[in-house]
């Protein structure tokens, strides 16, 4: 009963957004394809940004799952990461973290190292989206500088009890379940906010990107940080969303973060462009990647 309630939620969310974005979509399906044909520059090195950010956040995953030793190469990591990305648009959302596993397994890397490997990456990525979201806050006069400042404090308070809470939670992991006795959370302090920083940098890139997408509907009064925040808030309310590649409910954020700063209309005609722009940006760094290890294989043969 209670999996039947969860699915019937899961399509009255999803055909909300989806009805929402449909009545305030001015925008044709010929208008997309005039849009993708007359794109100008800026459309491309925003996309071209976007790959390169994709390319950053595979490399931080490859450095956290090599840091208690080499488990694989960082370009065998950067195709693994990107092959197993297009499992995030089947129904459930998780299908992405099980094809990076069978695929890592492949060469030997063991199955807690690889779930440790991704639960970090995850705890991260999601420590990053609410710093973003913060600042968001902040820029949207939600909270005001004192609020701010007050919520600063929590970083270095974290840095200073990282190590106890990093105990504690290896503990209720372990108790939790026998299956990840080989989780291990033994990322030292200043590694895990080393990687930390290097993710806040490479959402700070894929802020820029965003930025750059944005100049092509001539949206000037959202600078890079709001981009940043914008484009990090609603892809984590994506991504705990069940719906394959947090579809709808990632636009559907998108659309009432930018309404703050243009007109609906607007905002979703944006929503729409960016799940493109951003599934061809996968598309580009998968193509690349696997053209690339073909001709190796081929070269090696």
């Amino acid at each position: 009963m209670k999996k039947k309630l969860l699915n019937v939620l899961k399509a009255a969310v999803l055909a909300a957004t989806v009805y929402f974005i449909v009545v305030n979509l001015k925008m044709r399906p010929m208008d997309i394809v005039d849009y993708l044909l007359q794109a100008k520059s800026f459309f491309y090195l925003a996309l071209s940004i976007f790959v390169v950010f994709l390319g950053v956040q595979a490399w931080i995953w490859v450095q956290i799952l090599n840091d208690s030793g080499k488990q694989i190469s960082s370009y065998r990591g950067l195709v693994i990461y990107m092959t197993s990305q297009f499992a995030k648009y089947l129904p459930g959302g998780f299908w992405n973290l099980v094809g990076r596993v069978y695929l890592t397994s492949k060469y030997g890397v063991v199955l807690g190292t690889q779930m440790t490997a991704i639960l970090y990456e995850n705890m991260m990525l999601g420590i990053v989206s609410c710093i973003y979201g913060i600042i968001l806050l902040y820029s949207f006069h939600f909270i005001f500088l004192p609020v701010l400042l007050a919520l600063a404090v929590l970083l270095p308070v974290a840095y200073f009890f990282y190590e106890p809470v990093r105990v504690f939670s290896q503990k209720v992991i372990h108790k939790i379940s026998k299956r990840f006795r080989g989780m291990e959370l033994s990322l030292p302090r200043e590694r895990f906010f080393l990687y930390l920083s290097y993710y806040f940098l490479s959402h700070l890139l894929q802020g820029i990107a965003f930025w750059l997408l944005l100049q092509t509907f001539g949206v000037e009064s959202v600078n890079i940080v709001t981009a940043a925040g914008i484009f990090a808030v609603s892809w984590l309310i994506g991504l705990i969303s069940p719906l394959p590649g947090g579809i709808g409910i990632r636009e559907g954020a998108l659309v009432f973060l930018l309404s703050f700063q243009v007109p609906v209309a607007v905002a979703t005609q944006i929503s729409i462009i960016t799940r493109i722009w951003n599934l061809m940006g996968e598309l580009v760094l998968f193509t690349l990647l696997n053209s690339i290890d073909l001709i190796r294989k081929r070269m090696a043969a």
